[in-house]
């Protein structure tokens, strides 16, 4: 296996990114359009986290001298456009939709895991982003069975 270089990991890091700052946009429209208190809460909760991860994954792109992705170009709109088409849907609908989001993170996350070998900073960064991810995954996974099965 081929080690990632420096340049691939800021690649990387800035795909984590743009895929985080789309999701701060998507749970920011989300946590407006829940009627469910208790679930609003965990979605701002996890909006928190997501703030969070854009602000150390642009902190480490630019500590490793790359240009981060910006909020507001092409890339992150898409997040703000699903969220605001989405908030329509029903409380189910939405958290699967935000549940795709967190496993493809997850996908992600592990790969590139896997493919950086002499980076031990930017791996930690990721161990920990893939954890909370998957932390996500579980609680909306809970959520949806609990509406489902309700009816």
């Amino acid at each position: 296996m081929k080690a990632l270089s420096k340049e691939q990991i800021i690649e990387a890091l800035n795909h984590d990114l743009i895929a985080e700052l789309s999701a701060v946009e998507m749970y920011g429209a989300h946590a407006k359009a829940i009627a469910e208190d208790a679930i609003v809460q965990g979605v701002r909760a996890i909006l928190s986290v997501e703030e969070d991860h854009v602000q150390e994954l642009t902190k480490r792109i630019e500590e490793l001298g790359g240009e981060p992705a910006q909020p507001g170009e092409a890339a992150t709109v898409a997040g703000r456009a699903v969220g605001a088409a989405s908030a329509q849907a029903s409380t189910v609908e939405m958290l699967k939709l935000e549940l795709g989001e967190e496993q493809q993170a997850i996908k992600d996350y592990s790969g590139q895991i896997a493919e950086i070998v002499d980076d031990d900073e930017t791996t930690t960064l990721l161990e920990e982003h893939l954890h909370d991810e998957i932390e996500h995954a579980r609680w909306l996974k809970a959520q949806i069975r609990a509406l489902e099965k309700r009816g």
